[in-house]
């Protein structure tokens, strides 16, 4: 024969201080729950010439903010190719789900249709723009849109990009 033992106490004899109290412990819990932090997703801008320095610079900015992602979309495609259209689209997407753009300027970031294109598109969409000059020659031009937007570049300096990164960050 089995016999199957009464349970002490049945959950409607369960006291209603002990229901208070493990509700509280609840409440508590989710007060002291850290809310994780949304994670900022940047847009970069560059010619496939630039990488190596675009890769230290995603390195330092990881460091100063690792909620950061970066979003590349390097370009293989000319600028007037029939695929253009699509590759266009599928930028405007990427931007559009960023917090910010970043403009890398190296020696032939001036000249490239799609780096003006994609600053133009950054700068519809109302997306914060950080324009980084990967080094500091004289001979480094400037890209007319930055220019036509009054947008001055940083310097290369790991301090000012960490310092850039972390505002942005904040804000």
């Amino acid at each position: 024969m089995i016999v199957i033992a009464e349970p002490k106490a049945r959950s409607s004899e369960v006291g209603r201080g002990e229901i208070e109290r493990l509700e509280e412990m609840a409440r508590e819990k989710i007060r002291n729950a850290q809310i994780p932090e949304p994670r900022r997703k940047a847009f970069l801008i560059f010619r496939v010439g630039d990488t190596d320095q675009v890769q230290s610079f995603c390195s330092v900015a990881k460091e100063a903010d690792p909620h950061l992602d970066f979003i590349d979309f390097a370009l293989k495609v000319h600028f007037k190719t029939e695929n253009a259209e699509y590759v266009r689209h599928c930028i405007s997407r990427r931007i559009e789900a960023c917090s910010a753009v970043i403009l890398f300027i190296g020696k032939t970031t001036h000249d490239c249709e799609w780096v003006d294109w994609e600053v133009r598109e950054g700068l519809r969409t109302k997306k914060p723009l950080i324009a980084v000059r990967l080094n500091d020659e004289p001979s480094l031009r400037v890209p007319k849109v930055l220019k036509e937007h009054r947008i001055k570049p940083l310097p290369w300096s790991e301090d000012e990009i960490r310092r850039v990164i972390r505002k942005n960050a904040e804000g």
